[in-house]
């Protein structure tokens, strides 16, 4: 299957051109390698884990809240 078959200006086809023998690998071989990245969809984040990763920081909790130490700078 052909997926991508695009133009683009000689200057951007000779820097990925470059970029792929650099990596050692053909341009469709590194163009593939890009596609796949991009394609892999990441793993959202849920609340779940966002209480795990807080958990996990072991926060310690603030000494004073921001009305206490605004009232000590005498703001109201």
């Amino acid at each position: 299957m052909t997926l991508l078959q695009t133009r683009v200006d000689d200057q951007t086809a000779r820097r990925f051109e470059k970029a792929a023998r650099q990596r050692g690998e053909s341009t469709y071989a590194f163009l593939q390698h890009i596609v796949k990245a991009a394609a892999t969809a990441a793993e959202p984040d849920h609340w779940d884990q966002h209480w795990e990763k807080l958990e996990s920081l072991n926060l310690k909790p603030a000494a004073k809240t921001l009305s206490e130490l605004r009232e000590e700078a005498g703001e109201r």
